[in-house]
């Protein structure tokens, strides 16, 4: 009787286990139920009963991880074949679970989970369906080359920052019909004909691709007061424009960002030539209009001087900024030290000569490289004037950019080169790239070290372990947006001004181009200088 019991229960578990080994082979399958297992047996010309041996149950998993491969390659083409099918099915979240058929579908299902539902969001579903049908844009390639691997930088997020506006569409959506097959004159022609009723320049296309940088909205708002008819003058616009600063706003080069055209308007209107204007939008000007009373007679003090050769615009304006707008660092006998107010608060550029302006540039350039950087604020004899320097030991944390680095065979040398971009932490990383590099990146000093700034070194070493510094190049940390580049003695890094420029750091200079690009890419870093 006690090995009759004994049996049964051994039975008994046997079965729970195989039970329970069943269930989770139904599972394995994407089934719920015995009824529905023995069903999909049957389908596949299986034997339908619930007692498998293990070789059975591999066959089947093995014939259903098949099956579901082949439906979701057959998913994943039918999703690139008709994206208007899918979008739809994005918009009404009812996609099935699972991978989709391209990365420009991973965008838009984002782009209709940020928007809850609403106007935006249908205008957004109708603008996807009339690209699906008449346009070519439904890729993440970087639409503005000034804004490279910014993530809004693209077709998909520009359609839906002119979603965000349907409440100001004047024309609907279904109407549209692109008159070219190239991408960006297709966006261009969508966004007039969905907001404009006048001609806007295609330069101000920009506006809708870095929607949330903290001018976008201004911009667009420009886009739309053109495009409605209105003066660009009468725009709530940081600069003045006269009639011909607007004109030439207007008709600015398609390759600048909007900034830059208000910039190229400002100088152009006012007599400046266009190389001219290149200088001006290569220094902070081009970023920003703080102080913009006192800059703006600056530009007409350059504009008045067309003899002046632009590569002197740069330097003039770091030192004017630092002049009248940077406060002073005095160290004090005791320790310590005492912020005092600008060197020259009033600066003018009224009746100044420009050879008096350049020597007083050239002045200050030889102070800077003077300059022995010491920790703990020691004092130095000042080679020039006998005077002692006390000078301030500054340094700062990184920023959340990483730093670069690629190796290069060199043919011609028969070498490896070691190309780097390393960021400087401190005054005296600054004022040696300074002194090597002929410029006043020392400047910089106070914007690195409250974060508003940082300050980046791309160089080569060879194969004897020699660093050869190329370019300088700033970086606002917040927005990931390149501010300034410059080579050695200023020189753009498109290696024009060959002038002054040994022909191997040419050679240098156009190499590094690729090395910017990568390191750029890899950061998401734009570029707007």
């Amino acid at each position: 009787m006690a090995r009759r019991r004994k049996r049964n229960v051994r039975s008994e578990i046997e079965r729970a286990h195989n039970r329970a080994n069943l269930r989770s082979h139904i599972r394995a399958l994407g089934l719920q139920s015995e009824d529905e297992y023995r069903a999909w047996c049957r389908k596949r010309g299986l034997g339908d009963g619930l007692h498998k041996s293990n070789r059975q149950i591999q066959k089947e998993r093995q014939l259903a991880r098949r099956q579901q491969g082949e439906a979701a390659l057959t998913r994943t083409r039918q999703q690139t074949r008709s994206p208007a099918n899918t979008i739809r099915q994005l918009y009404d979240r009812t996609l099935p679970k699972g991978r989709l058929g391209a990365d420009y579908l991973y965008k838009i299902r984002g782009l209709f989970n940020a928007f809850s539902y609403g106007p935006t969001r249908r205008a957004f579903l109708d603008i996807l369906l009339q690209a699906a049908r008449r346009a070519d844009m439904f890729r993440l390639d970087p639409v503005v080359p000034a804004f490279g691997a910014h993530p809004q930088n693209n077709f998909i997020d520009g359609l839906a920052a002119l979603a965000r506006h349907s409440e100001d569409w004047v024309r609907p959506v279904a109407e549209w019909v692109p008159p070219s097959h190239n991408p960006r004159k297709q966006f261009h022609h969508l966004a007039c004909h969905l907001l404009a009723r006048y001609d806007v320049p295609t330069f101000m296309d920009a506006a809708f691709f870095t929607s949330q940088m903290p001018d976008a909205g201004w911009h667009q708002t420009w886009f739309k007061h053109i495009g409605s008819g209105q003066n660009i003058r009468t725009a709530d616009l940081p600069v003045a424009l006269s009639k011909k600063s607007a004109h030439c706003f207007l008709a600015a080069p398609d390759d600048l960002s909007i900034a830059h055209a208000l910039r190229w308007g400002q100088v152009l209107g006012q007599g400046g030539s266009p190389s001219l204007a290149r200088a001006v939008i290569a220094t902070r000007l081009g970023q920003s209009f703080e102080n913009e009373d006192f800059w703006s007679t600056a530009i007409l003090f350059f504009a008045n001087n067309p003899m002046l050769d632009p590569a002197h615009v740069g330097p003039i304006v770091d030192f004017i900024h630092d002049q009248k707008y940077v406060p002073q660092q005095i160290a004090l006998p005791g320790g310590g030290f005492e912020q005092r107010p600008p060197a020259q608060p009033n600066f003018s550029l009224k009746s100044r000569s420009i050879p008096k302006l350049l020597r007083q540039v050239d002045e200050w350039h030889e102070a800077l490289a003077r300059q022995v950087l010491l920790p703990d604020a020691e004092d130095e004899p000042d080679r020039a004037g006998g005077k002692k320097v006390r000078i301030r030991h500054l340094s700062w944390g990184s920023s959340s950019i990483r730093e670069f680095e690629m190796k290069q065979e060199d043919k011609q040398l028969g070498e490896t080169l070691t190309w780097s971009v390393k960021e400087l932490l401190s005054n005296h990383e600054l004022g040696a790239e300074g002194r090597e590099m002929g410029h006043c990146v020392y400047t910089y000093a106070k914007s690195c070290r409250n974060g508003s700034t940082s300050i980046w070194s791309l160089g080569v070493e060879d194969g004897k372990g020699h660093r050869h510094r190329v370019l300088t190049i700033a970086v606002d940390p917040r927005s990931r947006t390149i501010t300034q580049i410059r080579g050695r003695f200023n020189a753009l890094p498109n290696a024009k001004n060959k002038k002054n420029l040994e022909r191997a750091y040419q050679k240098m200079l156009l190499r590094s181009h690729n090395v910017l690009g990568q390191w750029m890419s890899r950061e998401f870093i734009t570029k707007r200088c």
